[in-house]
């Protein structure tokens, strides 16, 4: 008996070591509930760059722009069970690309018009509830909603700290159905009035602490979409009919990712290293890679400096091109930047200043996609191809 109280206490200490580990609390997970009511919030403004008149050829060269808020708020419900509450309301407006046409010097996008306006609201509801003293069930409920868009979803997660190890068992499920409503499908004869598509995702993952600073982690993931996935307002350039036809992709998608972390405390620099990779391929042929490392830097009076890097690559689906000389076969097609072939980098910067049971916290990323960042090589870059900046500030209130 004496041995199992030790053990527990060392396990408790290094859960609490690893759990003090600059941003690692959201990470490291426990078989615990909130003994406190945390309230959130953060406001976001992106931008995305005007598009290169070099590559238009029609339409406006302004891209998106979005305006969020974002509340959060936990709170324990007794000893064994805690809630909380998340709603986002977004604002969007700018230019959409439409199709590409080939040009003398390369492909050229043709933009819509800058006059979409939308605006989404989310909501999303957690409660979790503590089993016993290793296992935590979750259930998770959220709606969203726009013009053209609305979606349920719900999900169910489970967490089991593995008696006598440092091992932290995490599994879940989720579900969402979405139906799409295009705003001008009434008045578009070749566009969709409505369309429904759903979601299913499962995961495992296991934690490990290595010790008082160093935690590793580990995930899997599927995940399987049917239904109507192309999207209704893009089209596809088919060269030797001189016309568009509508973006046309598989009605359904089998997605795998696999994902690892390290999370590293050095405490005479009194800092963290954070490393991320992420692993993704699905049954259209695109595969991608991400990694990110980030450096959480305490600073004397509370106050907190994250720098961080990441680098994402990946490779084209298998209906993609920017425009086709002949309609395909097999009737798929879309010249979706999304769907190309490219790499990207992001920088992002974060000052946090810390004081007893308030933090305040301003963000800013740049992000840039380019062909020439790509680990293969690319024939013809795609001309939609994204830059944007994401500035955010915000705070956490535990009352």
């Amino acid at each position: 008996m004496s041995q199992k109280i030790n053990n527990k206490r060392v396990l408790t200490a290094l859960t609490s070591a690893a759990l003090a580990i600059p941003g690692m609390s959201a990470s490291v997970q426990a078989a615990s509930v909130l003994t406190e009511t945390v309230v959130q919030y953060k406001a976001s403004s992106y931008r995305e760059a005007d598009l290169d008149s070099s590559k238009l050829s029609g339409g406006s060269r302004e891209r998106y722009e979005i305006d969020s808020h974002q509340v959060r708020a936990q709170l324990p419900l007794g000893k064994k069970t805690d809630a909380s509450i998340e709603f986002m309301y977004e604002t969007m407006s700018g230019a959409s690309p439409w199709f590409i046409l080939p040009g003398q010097d390369g492909p050229v996008q043709v933009m819509s018009g800058a006059t979409i306006h939308e605006e989404r609201k989310d909501l999303q509801a957690t409660v979790n509830h503590l089993l016993n003293d290793k296992t935590v069930i979750s259930f998770i409920a959220g709606v969203s909603d726009e013009k053209d868009y609305f979606a349920v979803s719900a999900g169910v997660e489970a967490l089991y700290e593995i008696p006598d190890t440092q091992l932290t068992f995490t599994a879940g499920l989720g579900y969402s159905d979405d139906e799409l409503e295009p705003t001008d499908g009434a008045i578009m004869p070749d566009r969709i009035e409505r369309a429904t598509r759903d979601s299913s995702t499962a995961f495992v993952g296991l934690s490990q602490i290595l010790s008082k600073t160093s935690v590793v982690q580990a995930s899997l993931s599927y995940g399987l979409q049917r239904g109507f996935l192309s999207d209704p307002y893009k089209k596809v350039w088919i060269d030797d009919q001189a016309n568009t036809i509508n973006d046309s992709r598989p009605d359904d998608r089998n997605q795998f990712v696999a994902q690892a972390r390290l999370r590293h405390f050095l405490p005479d620099l009194k800092a963290a290293l954070h490393l991320d990779y992420r692993y993704f391929e699905d049954d259209w042929e695109i595969a991608s890679s991400t990694l990110e490392a980030a450096w959480y830097q305490n600073l004397p009076g509370g106050w907190v400096f994250t720098p961080s890097l990441r680098y994402y690559t990946q490779t084209q689906a298998f209906f993609y091109a920017p425009y086709f000389f002949s309609a395909r076969s097999d009737g798929f097609g879309s010249a979706d930047y999304r769907l190309s072939p490219y790499g990207a980098i992001s920088v992002k910067l974060r000052l946090e200043k810390r004081w007893q049971g308030l933090d305040l916290h301003a963000e800013w990323e740049a992000y840039e996609a380019s062909a020439d960042y790509s680990l293969d090589s690319v024939n013809v870059e795609n001309p939609a191809l994204v830059e944007f900046d994401i500035l955010s500030v915000g705070f956490n209130w535990r009352l």
